[in-house]
C-alpha cells in the first residue's frame, strides 16, 4: 500500500510539475538568500571582533597642545594604554593623497592583507582599495615626498577599516584618499608630519583622564570610537546584511507556504473520491496524513537543501566584496550551524504543521460524503450579497461574481504582487535617497571646496577663508549618550548654508539642529538641551532656535563667539577654515586638508555597483511576480475547467474567456502594486533608521517617480509573461469535458 502512495504522490507532482516547480524555487530563493546573508553577516561579525581584539583597536584617539611627557606613568597611572601616532599627508600624483601612518606596536596595529611585514625604511604597505584603484602590486615603487618606497603587501589597519580621509564623512574615495604604513622612523624625518595619541582604557575612567589631560594641558580634538565612521560604519552595514538575511526569506516562504497550502487544498478537493475510496479500502487516516503530508515534506527539505547549498556558494563572495570594501582580512569562514540548521528546517517548521492542519479538516469529512466528490457549497457571501447584480450584463455581472467568491484568492494576488514590488522598490529607493544624500541635502549645503583643520588652537584672524570650530560633544540620553558635533560659525557663514523644513534660509546667529539629530532626541524648535563637551567635559544648556533640513552627521550650529564663550576659548578663535579656493597654509600648521569634490566621486564610484545590484534585485523581483501570479492563475484555470469547457461549447472564442475568466486580475496586480508603495517606504525608513541608529549620519528616504513608472512596467510585465505562459494552459481545457459532465 505504501508503495501505491508514493507512485501517486510523483505521478501528481509529474502532473502538475510547472506549479510544484515554481513553489520549489521560491523556497530555494528563501533558503538561499537565508543563509547566504546570516552566515556572511555572522562571520564579517567574527572577523571584524577578532581584528579589533588582535589588532588593538583604539578607544579614542585626541590631539593635545603641548606633546605628552612621561606617558609610561599616565599608562601606569590610569590602566590604560597610550601610543603616539604620526602621520602625514603625501601627494601622490594630481588631486590623490597617500597618508603615512607610522607602525605601531600596541594599539591599532596593523594586519597583512597579501604580501609580508615591513623590514625596512624602505617598505611600505598600502590598504587594498586604494592599491586596486591605482593599479599598484607587490613589487612597485612610489615616489612620496622625495622618498622612495617599495610595495611589500596590502594590510588593514583598525582605525581605518574604512578608509576615510576626515572621521566625520561617510563616502570613501579611493581614487583620491589611501592609506599606507611605513616604519616609524621614515616619518621624524619626513616634513609637516603631525602627531596625535590613540588610547584604550582598561577601566572607566576616561572622563578622569581628559579632566587630568586639561589640567595640565590643553585637548584640541578628542574622537571617541564610536563618533569615528571610519570604525563605525562597517557596523552599521554588517547589520543591514543580516537584518536583509533575516526579514527578506521569511516574507518569500511565509508567501511560498501560502502557495503550497493552496496547492493542497486544491488538489485534496479534487481528490474527495480517491480518498474516500482509500478509507474503503483499508487506509488508515495516520497513512493518508502522512501521504499528503509528504507532498509538502518533500518540496520543503528538497528546497532548503538546495538553497542551503547554494547560499554557502554565496556567501564566500559576499564575504569578500564586503571584505574587500571595507579593507577587513578575512581571517576565518565558519558555516555557523545554528544558522545552517535554521535554513535547512525553516521551511519545515513553516509548512508541516500548517499542511497537518489542512489534511486533518478534510478527513473530518465522512468517507460516504467523501467518494461522492464532498457536499456542494452554493452559498453566496455577504459581499454578493450587498451588490446588486442582476441589472448588470453579463460580463461584469460574471467577473464581479467570480472576484465576491473568490476573495482569499484575489486577496493572496495582490499580497503576493505587493512583495514582489516591495523587493524591486527597495533596490530604488537605496539608489535614490543616496543620490539625494549626496547631490541634494549634501551640495544643498556646504558650498565650500576645501576644509582646513589646524592642529593649534587659531586666535589671528584670517586672510582668507570663514572660520569655524568644530567641538565633540554628547547629550544624555535615556539609551545611553547621543554624540553630536557641535559647530560655531560666524553669523554671516556662507560656506555652510541651511534651510529649515520649510525652506527658508537660516543664519547661524542663533542655534540650529539638524533633521537627522533631532529626529533621534525627539526634539522640537524652543526645546532646551543639555550638551556635554567631549574635550572639556564641561556640561552646558543650549536652546534650539531652529531645525535644519539637513540629514548629514548628527550636528548642532551656533554662533562661533556663543561656541567660544561655553567652552572657555578666545572670543575670536577658530580651529577650521571654509574656502571655495585653495589657501596658502603652510602644511606644519596643519592636521588635515579635505576635497568636498572627493565626497561627490567617491559617491558615483558607488553608485556603479549599485546600478548592478538593482538591475538583479528587479529581475529576483520579476521572477518572484511571475512565479506568484503564474500559480494563482494557473489553479484559476484549472478550477474553473468546467467553466471554460462549457463557454467553448456555448461558442466562446479563447480571447473572450481570457477576459472573463483571467483579464479582470491586473486591476488587482495593479492594486497589490499601489498598496506596496506606501508599505515599502514606511518599512524601508524603519530598516535605514535602525541600521543607522549607532551612526552619525540618518538616510532620508526618497524616490524617484521615474524608478516607480519603471517599477510598474516591471511588474505588469511579469503579470503578462504569465498569461502567455498560462495561455497553453487555456488552451488545453476541451469542450468534451462539459459535454461529458452534462451526461453524467
Amino acid at each position: 500500500m505504501v508503495v501505491t502512495l508514493w507512485k501517486k504522490l510523483f505521478r501528481t507532482i509529474k502532473e502538475k510539475k510547472a506549479q510544484y516547480l515554481a513553489a520549489w524555487v521560491l523556497i530555494v530563493i528563501s533558503s538561499a538568500l537565508f543563509y547566504s546573508f546570516t552566515a556572511a553577516g555572522t562571520n564579517l561579525v567574527d572577523n571584524l571582533d577578532t581584528f579589533y581584539q588582535t589588532n588593538h583597536v583604539e578607544d579614542a584617539n585626541f590631539v593635545v597642545q603641548d606633546p605628552l611627557k612621561k606617558t609610561d606613568k599616565l599608562e601606569e597611572q590610569f590602566d590604560l594604554q597610550l601610543e603616539r601616532r604620526l602621520s602625514v599627508d603625501v601627494p601622490m600624483k594630481e588631486d590623490t593623497i597617500v597618508r603615512l601612518l607610522n607602525e605601531t606596536h600596541s594599539i591599532d596595529t596593523y594586519s597583512v592583507i597579501e604580501g609580508r611585514k615591513l623590514q625596512s625604511d624602505q617598505d611600505i604597505l598600502i590598504d587594498q582599495g586604494f592599491a586596486k584603484a591605482h593599479d599598484i602590486s607587490i613589487g612597485d615603487q612610489l615616489d612620496l615626498s622625495g622618498e622612495q618606497f617599495v610595495v611589500k603587501g596590502t594590510m588593514a589597519i583598525p582605525d581605518y577599516i574604512y578608509p576615510l580621509r576626515i572621521t566625520s564623512g561617510f563616502l570613501k574615495n579611493p581614487s583620491a584618499f589611501g592609506v599606507a604604513i611605513v616604519q616609524g622612523d621614515v616619518l621624524k624625518n619626513m616634513p609637516n608630519t603631525h602627531s596625535y595619541y590613540s588610547v584604550r582604557f582598561n577601566q572607566d575612567n576616561k572622563e578622569t583622564f581628559k579632566h587630568l589631560l586639561n589640567e595640565n594641558n590643553h585637548v584640541l580634538q578628542w574622537i571617541g570610537k564610536q563618533d569615528n565612521n571610519r570604525i563605525t560604519f562597517i557596523q552599521g552595514d554588517i547589520a543591514a546584511v543580516k537584518k536583509m538575511g533575516e526579514s527578506l526569506p521569511i516574507g518569500i516562504l511565509l508567501i511560498t507556504l501560502v502557495i503550497i497550502l493552496i496547492l493542497l487544498w486544491r488538489l485534496m478537493k479534487k481528490e474527495y473520491v480517491q480518498i474516500g475510496t482509500l478509507y474503503a479500502i483499508g487506509y488508515k487516516k495516520s497513512e493518508i496524513v502522512r501521504h499528503y503530508l509528504t507532498y509538502a515534506a518533500l518540496l520543503a527539505l528538497s528546497g532548503s537543501i538546495v538553497g542551503t547549498l547554494l547560499g554557502w556558494l554565496l556567501m564566500h563572495p559576499l564575504i569578500s566584496v564586503f571584505s574587500a570594501y571595507y579593507n577587513l582580512p578575512v581571517l576565518t569562514t565558519n558555516p555557523h550551524a545554528g544558522y545552517l540548521l535554521i535554513s535547512l528546517l525553516l521551511p519545515l517548521v513553516f509548512f508541516v504543521p500548517l499542511t497537518y492542519i489542512l489534511v486533518r479538516r478534510v478527513l473530518r469529512i465522512p468517507p460516504v460524503i467523501l467518494m461522492k466528490g464532498g457536499r456542494i457549497k452554493t452559498k453566496v457571501n455577504k459581499v454578493e450579497r450587498i451588490f446588486k447584480l442582476r441589472n448588470l450584463k453579463f460580463a461584469k455581472k460574471f467577473i464581479l461574481r467570480d472576484i465576491f467568491r473568490n476573495l482569499p484568492r484575489i486577496g493572496f494576488l495582490s499580497i503576493g504582487v505587493m512583495f514582489a514590488t516591495l523587493l524591486l522598490l527597495m533596490g530604488f529607493i537605496t539608489k535614490d535617497s543616496m543620490t539625494y544624500l549626496v547631490h541634494d541635502n549634501f551640495t544643498e549645503v556646504y558650498h565650500y571646496k576645501y576644509e582646513y583643520t589646524f592642529n593649534q588652537l587659531q586666535t589671528e584672524p584670517p586672510q582668507s577663508g570663514q572660520p569655524a570650530s568644530s567641538i565633540p560633544s554628547a547629550i544624555e540620553t535615556k539609551e545611553g549618550d547621543q554624540s553630536l558635533v557641535l559647530t560655531g560659525l560666524e553669523p554671516d557663514n556662507s560656506a555652510i548654508q541651511l534651510k529649515d523644513m520649510d525652506g527658508n534660509r537660516l543664519k547661524f546667529d542663533s542655534v540650529i539642529i539638524n533633521k537627522s539629530l533631532a529626529d533621534k532626541l525627539d526634539i522640537a524648535e524652543g526645546d532646551k538641551i543639555e550638551v556635554t563637551s567631549q574635550l572639556s567635559n564641561k556640561t552646558f544648556p543650549i536652546r534650539i532656535d531652529h531645525i535644519a533640513n539637513s540629514y548629514l552627521g548628527d550636528m548642532i550650529y551656533m554662533p562661533l563667539e556663543q561656541l567660544n564663550q561655553l567652552n572657555d576659548y578666545p572670543k575670536d578663535s577658530y580651529m577650521a577654515l571654509y574656502s571655495d579656493k585653495e589657501l596658502a597654509i603652510p602644511k606644519e600648521k596643519l592636521a588635515s586638508k579635505s576635497l568636498t569634490d572627493n565626497m561627490v566621486t567617491g559617491f558615483e564610484q558607488i553608485i556603479q555597483p549599485l546600478n548592478y545590484g538593482i538591475i538583479a534585485i528587479a529581475l529576483v523581483a520579476a521572477i518572484i511576480a511571475v512565479i506568484i501570479i503564474y500559480i494563482l492563475i494557473s489553479l484559476l484555470i484549472e478550477e474553473n475547467s468546467y467553466k471554460i469547457s462549457l463557454m467553448k461549447v456555448i461558442g466562446y472564442n479563447e480571447r473572450t474567456i481570457q477576459k472573463l475568466m483571467i483579464g479582470y486580475n491586473v486591476w488587482f496586480v495593479i492594486l497589490g502594486f499601489f498598496i506596496a508603495i506606501p508599505i515599502t517606504l514606511v518599512s524601508i525608513s524603519a530598516f535605514l533608521n535602525s541600521i543607522t541608529a549607532e551612526m552619525n549620519i540618518t538616510i532620508p528616504v526618497k524616490i524617484d517617480w521615474v524608478n516607480i513608472a519603471i517599477s510598474f512596467f516591471v511588474i505588469l510585465a511579469a503579470y503578462y509573461v504569465t498569461l502567455l505562459l498560462n495561455k497553453r494552459l487555456l488552451k488545453k481545457v476541451s469542450m468534451h469535458e462539459a459535454i461529458n459532465k452534462s451526461t453524467e
